[in-house]
């Protein structure tokens, strides 16, 4: 090879040479910065994709734990907060108000609107009351606020009873207070039912019955409350008060008060108490007209045989017992208007002198007859004379004890 063949290829090596780098050189500076192969790409796009995903689910956790968290530390302080309260009232309502300065006083006004019934035989009657209670209670002040209305059992009150009730005697008005803002608490109340009441019948039917309304602060002694009658007007004296008109029929409202007094049933228990009391008698025209004149009838009845001719002893003998029969029938009806008690009243020593009455006459009638049979009629004659008015005349000095002893 020639010197010059080989200088002409060099030169063509190094023209070639040159121009390869700067066509690479272009290419490397013109070319976009995406990667080159397709395979590339879409990995690159799953890892970009994952990797937000991952993000997206940690956050969403991360959120979720946070506002778990803040509604559990929400609902603790709502729970705490509600015990707090709740604890804050039954402290309200156990404590009484100013229990360290003493006995808590609580006013009352007790006035009866109506007693519909007194029933001997089953001992009680029937009543109609209205109760008002006042105390003061400083723990309740709103001096800003207006008259408020609270439910009885969220507020501490003297837990009252009527001590006598028989079971239907219940509150007929809504169990609230009316709450002032300085404090002060009124309740009013209204009872409607039959109460028990023990009566002493030895006098009966001129007797006079004392009859109690009794409440009592359930348990709370008697120097832990202290009830005070409140003196409003002249209408209402001492704490109590009654209607001028009442339903009783047969019977007459003399006098009523109110007393205080702790409610002792038992050594262990005394208990504050307050009680209205009012005294009532009978009207005597009714067991004048109901029980007596019947009574007046039989034992007059009794003496007419002493009228009749003795020779016919039969009829006479017939009209004495059917006096002694219709008396025995009477004291049945009469048996009812009482409950048995171990003592005989007034009414029953009247009915067993009436009785005794009655058999007299009957007796008188039998031996008058057997006399007159006997041709003893000059005795007869006499026993009949005598006992015509004397029937008579000793029940009518039996009426004026009854009446008058």
């Amino acid at each position: 090879m020639s010197v010059e063949t080989h200088k002409s290829r060099k030169g063509t090596a190094i023209i070639f040479l040159k121009r390869f780098f700067f066509a690479l050189i272009v290419v490397c500076v013109c070319a976009p910065s995406t990667p080159i192969f397709s395979a590339d790409t879409d990995e690159a796009v799953v890892v970009e994709k994952a990797t937000k995903e991952s993000i997206e689910k940690i956050t969403e956790q991360a959120v979720e734990k946070a506002v778990k968290k803040a509604t559990e530390e929400t609902a603790e302080k709502a729970v705490a907060k509600v015990s707090k309260e709740k604890a804050k009232e039954e402290q309200l309502k156990a404590k009484r108000p100013d229990e360290l300065k003493g006995p808590t006083d609580v006013y009352f006004v007790v006035f009866v609107l109506d007693i519909n019934d007194i029933d001997d035989a089953a001992q009680s009657f029937t009543a109609n009351v209205y109760l008002r209670l006042r105390w003061k209670d400083v723990r309740l002040a709103n001096k800003e606020g207006a008259i408020r209305q609270i439910p009885l059992d969220q507020v501490w009150n003297p837990r009252i009873l009527l001590v006598n009730q028989l079971g239907s005697a219940s509150p007929s008005l809504p169990e609230i207070v009316q709450v002032h803002p300085d404090g002060t608490v009124f309740y009013h109340q209204r009872y409607t039912g039959r109460l028990s009441q023990r009566m002493m019948l030895a006098n009966f039917p001129m007797d006079k019955q004392s009859f109690d309304i009794q409440f009592v602060g359930t348990g709370y002694q008697a120097d832990e409350l202290t009830f005070k009658p409140e003196f409003q007007n002249t209408v209402i004296k001492g704490g109590g008060a009654m209607a001028k008109t009442v339903s009783l029929a047969n019977w007459k409202i003399l006098t009523y008060k109110t007393v205080v007094a702790p409610y002792k049933p038992i050594e262990e228990i005394n208990s504050a108490s307050f009680t209205f009391q009012f005294q009532a008698e009978r009207y005597i025209s009714y067991y004048l007209w109901q029980m007596v004149l019947p009574l007046a009838v039989i034992v007059i009845m009794s003496s007419a045989p002493f009228w009749i001719s003795r020779k016919d002893l039969a009829i006479r003998v017939a009209v004495a017992t059917a006096s002694v029969l219709t008396l025995i029938a009477h004291r049945f009806v009469l048996a009812s208007l009482l409950p048995h008690l171990p003592y005989m009243t007034r009414l029953d020593f009247f009915t067993v002198g009436s009785t005794f009455l009655v058999l007299l006459a009957l007796i008188i009638v039998v031996v008058a007859g057997s006399r007159f049979v006997n041709h003893k009629e000059s005795l007869a004659r006499k026993l009949d004379i005598y006992f015509r008015a004397g029937i008579p005349g000793m029940f009518f000095l039996l009426v004026a004890w009854f009446i008058n002893g």
